[in-house]
């Protein structure tokens, strides 16, 4: 792995901090757009990376200029638009030239009309390794700004280019604690994908704890919902007492989606393989009619859930604008 030339020095995020300082400006006067959400859960095989590749297409083919940033080391984006093997997989390198060096944040291609991708891999393990010494330099810093700026570093790459899209998902690592609060400061919305196992459950709580964490400096940050995943679609009952359990862990603080995605294995798997959403190949005459029934059941729950995220979005920017007319 090729080691970046001009690392972060550990002991001045002045420009970082400078970058704070304006993003909380355009805070307060209540002129910073929301557009980046955030996908996360605190366990992996939950269907995060899934569902952000999935998002990404289906709000691109509406027209929508959708930048899909992969803050994972895994980089399972690349293998679900099918552009592992291209010129567009830079492994993570743009991106933590971004954070690392203060170079812009420059996606590696379009992956789809409309859709701008900023792979991950395992170039982020400089990124990770980063974080962690800044947060450990932050514990002796006296100024509370100094203590907290380093969260802040994902948050100056992003807002450089926050203008030049409508959206931006950020799919993020499920085990890396700093690289979820770094990207939870930058982001304006939260999505929780997560299955009904305790395990999954947990992963859940964590985040949510996390988030607690992220908003003490990030006012703009939402918590939209959970996503159920990997669901028996006949089971009503079954997933009814599913999202009352989640909706206790959270204590009411988020819904959980209506929409949930279903469990069909061998579509899922199909569609990774081929390198395309379930959206893409739900009339593919390649499939065979079971399989292509499957994949059309699967593109319409990602369809409708695409659906209802916009207007959970658009409903959190209406409460937004209610409040600044009553002041």
């Amino acid at each position: 792995m090729a080691t970046l030339k001009v690392p972060l020095d550990l002991a001045d995020l002045s420009e970082v901090k400078t970058s704070l300082d304006r993003r909380y400006s355009l805070i307060d006067e209540g002129v910073l757009e929301r557009k980046v959400i955030a996908i996360v859960n605190g366990k992996g095989g939950v269907g995060k990376s899934s569902l952000s590749s999935a998002l990404a297409v289906a709000w691109s083919k509406i027209g929508h200029d959708v930048l899909l940033m992969e803050m994972d080391e895994q980089g399972n984006n690349c293998e679900d638009l099918g552009i592992s093997n291209t010129a567009m997989n830079d492994r993570g390198a743009a991106q933590a030239a971004a954070v690392l060096e203060g170079k812009p944040l420059t996606p590696a291609g379009q992956a789809r009309p409309h859709l701008h991708v900023v792979p991950g891999g395992d170039e982020l393990e400089e990124v990770v390794e980063e974080l962690y010494c800044q947060r450990r330099a932050a514990k002796t810093a006296t100024e509370p700004d100094d203590q907290t700026a380093w969260m802040g570093m994902y948050a100056a790459a992003i807002d450089k280019v926050r203008d030049d899209y409508d959206v931006i998902i950020l799919d993020i690592a499920p085990g890396s604690e700093v690289l979820q609060l770094a990207a939870l400061t930058a982001a304006d919305y939260v999505l929780i994908p997560s299955k009904s196992d305790p395990s999954s459950r947990k992963g859940l709580r964590t985040v949510a704890k996390r988030f607690s964490v992220a908003a003490q400096d990030n006012t703009m940050l939402r918590l939209l919902g959970v996503v159920l995943f990997a669901t028996n679609s006949s089971a009503t009952k079954v997933q009814k007492n599913i999202k009352d359990a989640l909706e206790s862990d959270l204590r009411g603080a988020a819904p959980v989606f209506e929409q949930n995605i279903r469990h069909v294995e061998a579509a899922a798997v199909e569609a990774r393989l081929r390198g395309k959403v379930p959206q893409e190949l739900r009339t593919s005459s390649e499939l065979s009619t079971s399989l292509r029934k499957s994949m059309k059941d699967l593109a319409g729950d990602y369809q409708s859930l695409a659906i209802e995220v916009m207007q959970a979005m658009a409903d959190v920017r209406a409460q937004d604008e209610a409040g600044e007319d009553q002041e």
